[in-house]
């Protein structure tokens, strides 16, 4: 149900208590844009983004980077801490020579924000789409570097050798769990003071019942909505016994909340959140 605020604005979202589960720098897009929406944000900072303790195989690929004819970024993430680790080696952008390819809007634009244009970006933005997207530009033999996260699916690489590509792997950060503050998060749930959980990756749904488990788990949930970002973390959350009530159909934050939106104003079941 929506309300208006004093000036009359429509609030789509307002009353709504939602525990965002992303990690501490990347949660404040999504909790500022709820907030204007009404929204009431509780932020379980769940994950940790930290560069990976052998650094070498990431060395040895900046230190050939002009070799690869293709540079595949699929999280800011991978973004950031890459560039970082190529500025504190010397290595200026300039090197970066073969066509950047970014998974989805948000990536790319933080590699504008080094003066880099991603020359694919895909409709879907997860390793499918960027598949789908690239399969008519990729030649047989090409080499492909892959900065990625410790975790990272293995689709995306698995796929492109597949296709005949010579694909290297490296590791540009590490995620870890971070539970410092899942105590005062089981109390919030078991007190049903969150309406909703919002999961932006499935490592975060992964992270978040582990998180969890030593304070009741999944019973936590009961009557608490679960919010994805897209189909691949609503399959985790799924496989893990959760009943997934909102899936994005834009895989990004702006869609979550709009797939949240129309949830909303679908409903009409006189609860009022």
């Amino acid at each position: 149900m929506s309300h208006a605020d004093e000036g009359g604005h429509v609030r789509p979202l307002a009353g709504i208590r939602m525990m965002v589960t992303r990690s501490r720098g990347q949660a404040k897009e999504l909790i500022s844009q709820l907030e204007a929406l009404g929204g009431e944000a509780y932020a379980f900072p769940l994950l940790k983004m930290v560069p990976p303790q052998d650094t070498s195989r990431l060395e040895e690929a900046i230190s050939r980077i002009g070799s690869f004819d293709w540079v595949m970024f699929t999280s800011v993430n991978g973004v950031r801490f890459f560039l970082e680790r190529m500025k504190q080696l010397g290595v200026g952008t300039d090197k970066l020579t073969g066509h950047l390819a970014a998974v989805g809007p948000k990536t790319a634009a933080e590699l504008a924000l080094h003066g880099l244009r991603a020359e694919v970006m895909p409709s879907d933005y997860v390793a499918e789409g960027m598949l789908a997207s690239l399969k008519d530009r990729l030649q047989p033999g090409e080499r492909v570097l892959l900065p990625r996260a410790d975790i990272a699916r293995k689709t995306l690489p698995e796929e492109l050798r597949r296709m005949g590509m010579d694909v290297t792997e490296v590791d540009v950060y590490q995620t870890v769990i971070d539970g410092r503050e899942a105590p005062e998060a089981a109390e919030r749930l078991r007190n049903g003071l969150i309406d909703v959980v919002a999961f932006t990756s499935s490592s975060t749904v992964s992270y978040f019942m582990e998180a969890i488990a030593p304070y009741g788990g999944k019973r936590l949930l009961e009557g608490v909505y679960i919010a994805c970002i897209g189909p691949i973390t609503a399959d985790t959350a799924r496989a893990r016994g959760l009943n997934v009530d909102v899936v994005a159909r834009e895989y990004t934050v702006e869609g979550l909340l709009e797939a949240l939106k129309a949830y909303w104003g679908g409903k009409d079941n006189g609860h009022c959140i």
